[in-house]
């Protein structure tokens, strides 16, 4: 996540809809066929392109396709092109704002963006809710409470209210108010901050789709320093996903479905978006005669089979103390951070960490400011708090959540300290919390779906605003050369990046030298390096889909070799930030409206599988480029031949990569290869930033920035539906490959060193909040 600033508006995330996706067992997605998230609604920046990107039929295309079928790595990969959907009309501004209030909710589609996210909901033994509460209240306060309550008889072990079989009219839900109020007012020593509420009319906007909303049946509405009354569209409401401790639903017993209780994940997926210091959240589905819970954490969630209330009432009592309780450690949230609330508004607020000596030390939080949140819960599940210290500066802590096998992101910080281009460490605290300890012991902890996950807070600098938010177009390709020469920096610190993308480059601060005009941020997906290339090959690719090299897409081919992650993947990278500033923006803070929509050329590389994707990355970069699939007009023509001089600059040493990685090829002529290749490494670095540098000379000239001129219009001639590009191999001898459709992945665990190493779904969210 960047640390930036950033206008409490949507987030800077918004420019590309991707996910760090977890690629496990249990799930099994083929990344050609990779789940779209369900519930998003901001629009990512768009760019009219004229042309699409159908082969070019010339006497190279031709010879290098009959080549290909020689080496035998002839497999032609067709795209198909997204249609385009035709304009619907503008809804009438009053008639947008209710629409959340007027539309039904597809509770069908809110389950599979939750599970999509959560991934399966395990079942446990519902024994073991006799342990998760059971030091909130002894059980002789608990039995006396029960003897002096007429909500309980003993003689006929149940509760009085509440019929063993639903009968015709019996209303559950009020019998449940006032069973939940009872024990609330009678053991739960609230003093006013907690109290049930009947939810059933009221609607819970959705924080990650404001489109959509819940209505629980019942919830416990909370005060204090981490909850805050509905503001915005909902203010006015007294209840909402801000300000309640957890949610109930309630029914029949002979009516509850799997899917009945999937759905409580919806609730807790979306208290995590609304309370942005949750550990894990929980929330119970109660019949006339049974509870069941469903818990979620960073590493995922599990759900109980039913626990009878009637046969364990001081069960049923301790669930409703602890998911009502005053402490909000127990209630699974984070008491580092704190909030102070005047009139059920967030006023002020504070988060403690470590400095550089160990020492505790109490940041204050930045309250006009953004702070951003992944919207994913499972997986890294980043939190950025912009915050100031003792002397006003402002500084950005990062909290996440990695597997115990991956290495910290602060392992790299360090290594990069002092390094210009890089973002700085100021200090980090480890072991905040781990996800396997918010689990019962009967949980599986085997299990091919549950990783452990440790979270770490790292205190780190601020800088300027993300590369997307340029004000000039000097400014953007400053930024993005010194970016580059800070990944050469982090690299012979022996650091290699593997997450180039336009999110993870930040301006340098005001009037920033040389250097850091532009840094490059967010080492959680790093890896060590040996020389050129990281010391591990992770069964998926690294990177951001829309910015993952040729070579990263290509992985799954049958006639290629997997090769390590290496710095020319990462260089490759950089083109592609590039080309999503020339095609995604049609000014300063202009984002072009068909980008990513139809034949778009960043459609293709963000919708398209990694086959097709790869495919139609190398067609551009073998015959297209900016002078044929044309930029909007508001780049200068100096950009245009940065990009282009930059693309063929990569041409050959895609080649030469693809060329060395045949299968066929000996082992060692491979090695060999590579090691020619790699040993350019430095005349590779300074070549580029040369390029940038004859780029930024050119936007310095009077008239630099200037827009180009329309072209006139060529005569009209048939343009192809489809895109198609066959894999090939040039007459040198070089070898270029689009990979086949991925097989069927082991039912094998995989090693958590790839769990998110790779990001290839639709959605990752995130957002700003005051």
């Amino acid at each position: 996540m960047a640390s930036s600033n950033i206008k409490p508006t949507i987030s800077r995330m918004w420019t590309r809809a991707q996910a760090r996706y977890e690629a496990q067992p249990s799930v099994q997605p083929k990344l050609e066929s990779r789940p779209r998230r369900a519930a998003t609604t901001v629009a990512k920046p768009r760019t009219r392109t004229k042309a699409t990107l159908a082969p070019a039929h010339t006497a190279k295309t031709r010879n290098l396709r009959s080549q290909a079928t020689v080496l035998g790595v002839s497999h032609a990969a067709s795209a198909v092109v997204v249609p385009r959907p035709s304009p619907a009309p503008a809804a009438p501004k009053c008639q947008e704002r209710d629409k959340a209030q007027d539309a039904k909710p597809d509770l069908r589609a809110q389950r599979r963006a939750a599970i999509a996210d959560l991934h399966d909901v395990i079942t446990v033994d519902g024994a073991c809710l006799r342990d998760m509460y059971k030091v909130i209240a002894s059980d002789r306060r608990i039995k006396n409470f029960l003897t002096a309550t007429s909500l309980y008889d003993y003689n006929a072990n149940s509760w009085t209210g509440l019929p063993h079989a639903s009968k015709g009219g019996v209303d559950l839900h009020s019998r449940f108010v006032e069973i939940f109020k009872a024990i609330i007012d009678g053991l739960g020593n609230a003093n006013g901050t907690r109290d049930v509420v009947d939810t059933r009319d009221m609607k819970f906007r959705h924080r990650d789709d404001s489109a959509e909303v819940s209505t629980p049946d019942m919830a416990i509405r909370a005060a204090g320093p981490s909850f805050e009354l509905p503001r915005g569209r909902d203010q006015g409401q007294t209840v909402a996903f801000s300000n309640v401790a957890s949610v109930f639903n309630v029914k029949p017993e002979g009516d509850v479905t799997k899917e009945d209780v999937d759905h409580l994940a919806v609730y807790n997926r979306q208290l995590f978006f609304w309370q942005l210091n949750r550990l894990f959240t929980r929330s119970l589905l109660l019949t006339e005669t049974h509870v069941r819970l469903v818990h979620c954490d960073w590493s995922g969630a599990y759900k109980t089979t039913p626990l009878n209330i009637h046969a364990d009432p001081c069960t049923f009592v301790c669930l409703i103390l602890g998911l009502s309780s005053v402490q909000e450690r127990v209630l699974g949230l984070d008491t580092s951070v704190q909030w102070t609330v005047k009139r059920g508004k967030r006023v002020a607020g504070t988060i403690c960490t470590v400095d550089a000596l160990g020492k505790r030390v109490k940041y204050k939080l930045n309250m006009q400011d953004s702070c951003f949140v992944t919207m994913l819960v499972r997986g890294r599940s980043t939190v950025c708090w912009n915050v100031k210290d003792k002397d006003e500066t402002s500084v950005l802590i990062k909290d996440a959540w990695r597997t115990e096998s991956q290495v910290p992101e602060y392992t790299f910080l360090e290594q990069a300290k002092g390094l210009e281009g890089v973002v700085q460490m100021f200090a980090y605290e480890d072991g905040r919390a781990r996800t396997k300890n918010f689990r019962p012991e009967c949980f599986d902890f085997n299990s091919d779906d549950f990783y452990d996950r440790n979270m770490s807070r790292v205190t780190m600098a601020r800088y300027g605003a993300s590369l997307n938010q340029f004000t000039s177009q000097r400014q953007a390709i400053s930024g993005l050369r010194d970016a580059v020469q800070g990944h050469l920096n982090l690299l012979k610190a022996r650091v290699l990046h593997r997450d180039v993308s336009m999110d993870n480059i930040l301006f340098g601060g005001e009037g920033a030298a040389i250097g850091n005009r532009g840094v490059l941020i967010d080492l959680d997906m790093a890896a060590v390096s040996k020389g050129p290339t990281a010391t591990i090959i992770t069964e998926l690719p690294a990177g951001t889909h829309l910015y993952q090299s040729i070579s990263a897409l290509d992985t799954s081919r049958a006639s290629l070799v997997t090769v390590a992650h290496d710095y020319l993947d990462d260089l490759e990278s950089f083109f592609y930030v590039l080309c999503h500033l020339l095609y995604g923006y049609e000014g300063v803070g202009s984002p072009a409206q068909d980008a990513f929509t139809g034949t778009g050329l960043l459609a293709h590389w963000e919708n398209l599988p990694n086959d097709d994707a790869s495919t139609t990355k190398l067609s551009y970069i073998t015959h297209y480029g900016p002078n044929l699939v044309k930029p909007p007009l508001f780049w200068s023509s100096a950009c245009i031949k940065l990009c282009d001089d930059f693309r063929r600059y990569l041409f050959p040493l895609i080649e030469d990569k693809l060329k060395a990685r045949v299968v066929d090829r000996d082992p060692n002529e491979r090695k060999a290869l590579l090691e020619e290749l790699h040993d350019g490494l430095e005349k590779h670095y300074a070549d580029i930033i040369a390029l940038f540098d004859t780029a930024l000379e050119d936007l310095q000239k009077p008239g630099g920035e200037g827009p180009r001129q329309a072209p006139i219009p060529p005569p009209p001639s048939p343009v192809p539906s489809i895109v198609s590009y066959t894999s090939t191999v040039s007459t040198r001898d070089k070898t270029t490959s689009s990979p086949s459709c991925r097989s069927s992945p082991s039912s094998a665990k995989r090693s958590s060193d790839d769990l998110e190493d790779v990001e290839v779904s639709t959605s990752k969210r995130q957002r700003s909040t005051t």
